[in-house]
């Protein structure tokens, strides 16, 4: 088994084994809203272009070109390529068949995430924290997983954000959930360009909050970045008969229904497309009870 990387996590460690143990507010540490591109190492111009080449074959159909993929990821993270190293990782982690295929790897997949937080890179320290929760070649070890998390999300990891804000909204027991720190990482999470975060905010606002307008925003803003759970609320929420999980409490709308349709078929033929100008362009209707936001009704919800 692999030890932790540097005894320097276990501050992280005695943060976070504090905030994750339920202890009141006053032992959290202060909340700060970090973005993941502001942490982000710069990327070498011909290791992108070695990257894209390696995801064009990697998402070919038919029979892949792993020989070539692995190729061209490794020729990138020679040049310190971090997403290189995190989709190389990836594929370590599950094994691909093929002729040849991609072998299983796990003590390659933790060089490759200990690379990647040696680099300071946010999804690093999140896919060690993942690694260290699941016990993948490492110690189990609740301990170090959140010490990782904790730093990913200060880093401005947007999956590590939702993670630790799922935790106070969801994981306590109901007397020591805490939605106001909750809220604080999925809105910090939610104006992120990560869609499966975004839509996780909306989740969010969705069941713990109670506010179906401001769920609806993030929805939209999800389905703006190619997320297909954003469409599917989209559609349910102006259907004439919704689906109980996407009810939303809109007033049937046949034309905004036809519309997000239409928008979701697009992407299910390109899943590559996105929406850039959808919330401009669209802006959602009022809600029947709660206007824009329960929080304010006649104001449109910001990210």
């Amino acid at each position: 088994m692999r030890k932790p990387l540097t005894k320097a996590f276990l501050f992280f460690g005695f943060i976070t084994s504090v905030l994750l143990s339920g202890a009141p507010a006053m032992a959290y540490p202060t909340f700060t809203c970090a973005y993941e591109k502001d942490h982000n190492p710069p990327l070498d111009a011909e290791a992108e272009r070695w990257f894209q080449q390696a995801r064009a074959l990697e998402k070919a159909r038919g029979v892949k070109d792993w020989k070539s993929i692995l190729e061209l990821y490794e020729k990138a993270i020679a040049k310190d390529h971090w997403k290189a190293m995190h989709n190389l990782a990836g594929l370590y982690r599950t094994g691909w068949p093929g002729q040849p295929g991609v072998e299983q790897d796990t003590s390659k997949m933790l060089d490759l995430y200990e690379r990647m937080v040696k680099l300071k890179v946010p999804l690093g320290y999140y896919d060690w924290a993942v690694v260290a929760e699941q016990g993948r070649g490492v110690l189990k070890s609740d301990r170090m997983a959140s010490s990782y998390m904790f730093q990913a999300a200060q880093l401005g990891s947007p999956m590590a954000q939702v993670q630790l804000g799922r935790h106070f909204a969801f994981a306590l027991p109901r007397e020591r959930q805490d939605d106001d720190m909750a809220e604080q990482y999925y809105r910090c999470a939610g104006a992120q360009e990560n869609a499966k975060a975004v839509s996780e905010t909306a989740s969010f606002y969705k069941i713990a909050k109670q506010n179906k307008p401001r769920a609806l925003f993030y929805y939209q803003r999800a389905a703006s970045l190619g997320n297909s759970t954003g469409f599917r609320s989209l559609i349910g929420a102006f259907e004439a008969q919704p689906d109980p999980m996407y009810d939303f409490g809109y007033s049937p709308d046949e034309k905004l229904h036809a519309f997000y349709s239409d928008l979701e078929r697009q992407l299910d033929a390109n899943p590559q497309l996105r929406f850039p100008n959808l919330m401009n362009d669209h802006p959602l209707p009022a809600h029947p009870k709660q206007g824009f936001d329960a929080e304010h009704p006649d104001r449109r919800p910001e990210i």
